[in-house]
């Protein structure tokens, strides 16, 4: 966990930990890979006809779309983030400090896809 106090790594840490959390869990595709059916008041029961017809080829990559689909969504709030804070003056702060943000100079988004992909945190210290 970062210091309490440091913006720039409670930052890196945020972003950090929704890369974790687009690798470690996705319930849809959890569900997916193991066809488990959803339950009846989920609301996604209406996709355990598709998912019983499926082979174990076509789970897996029913699978990896899910996850594909969490990464662009996750993404696409961050480029969200990205705009309101380049255009109209929108921060994030820690305790009333600016936090720095967009160490890729890619925005928010361009932080996060670049840490899906192993990107190393600039003079990495966090």
């Amino acid at each position: 966990m970062p210091s309490a106090n440091d913006p720039a790594a409670t930052y890196k840490a945020i972003i950090d930990q929704l890369v974790d959390e687009t690798r470690l869990r996705s319930v849809l595709a959890e569900r997916a890979h193991e066809n488990r059916p959803f339950p009846l008041a989920s609301g996604w029961s209406n996709f355990n006809e598709l998912l019983s017809s499926l082979t174990e080829h076509q789970r897996n990559l029913m699978s990896e779309v899910l996850r594909a689909e969490r990464v662009s969504a996750i993404h696409d709030v961050l480029a969200l983030f990205s705009w309101w804070i380049e255009s109209q003056g929108v921060g994030l702060s820690l305790d009333g400090e600016p936090m720095p943000v967009d160490f890729s100079g890619e925005g928010l988004h361009g932080d996060f896809i670049g840490r899906c992909g192993d990107w190393a945190w600039p003079d990495d210290t966090a």
